[in-house]
Order: structure tokens, then C-alpha cells, then sequence
């Protein structure tokens, strides 16, 4: 947590405008993959922009599965 707070202090310091964090367990990203509709608010990064997962094609969708598991 402390690390998470200096990062955010030092982007504002340094003039950063916009942080994207998010925060996401194992459990949930792997309901929303089985069922978008569950968790229909959920937004993920994709290769340069942000979108709802639930809108992802099934191959995206596994691609930021098999993405964010591998980096946990």
C-alpha cells in the first residue's frame, strides 16, 4: 500500500494528470470471463485504450486472462 501511495504522490509531484490502477482479484476476472454478464462494470486495459471485458470477444477476453494471471 505504501508503495502504491508513493507512486501516485510522485506522478502528481512530477505533474501527472491520470493514473489508471486497478484493482482485481484471480476469483473475479475468472466469473467475468465465464460470464461477462456478471460483472458487466468491469473495465480492463487493452493493448492501448480501456474497455468494458464483458465486451471483449472470447479470444480478447482469454488473451487479458492468460495476460493478468501471468504477471500475478
Amino acid at each position: 500500500m505504501e508503495a502504491v501511495e508513493n507512486l501516485i504522490l510522485t506522478h502528481n509531484e512530477m505533474g501527472g494528470t491520470l493514473i489508471n490502477i486497478n484493482i482485481l482479484s484471480k476469483q473475479k476476472l475468472l466469473e467475468a470471463h465465464e460470464d461477462p454478464n456478471r460483472h458487466p462494470d468491469l473495465v480492463v486495459r487493452v493493448t492501448g485504450y480501456s474497455a468494458f471485458f464483458a465486451s471483449l470477444s472470447p479470444l480478447y477476453r482469454q488473451q487479458i486472462v492468460d495476460r493478468i494471471l501471468a504477471e500475478s
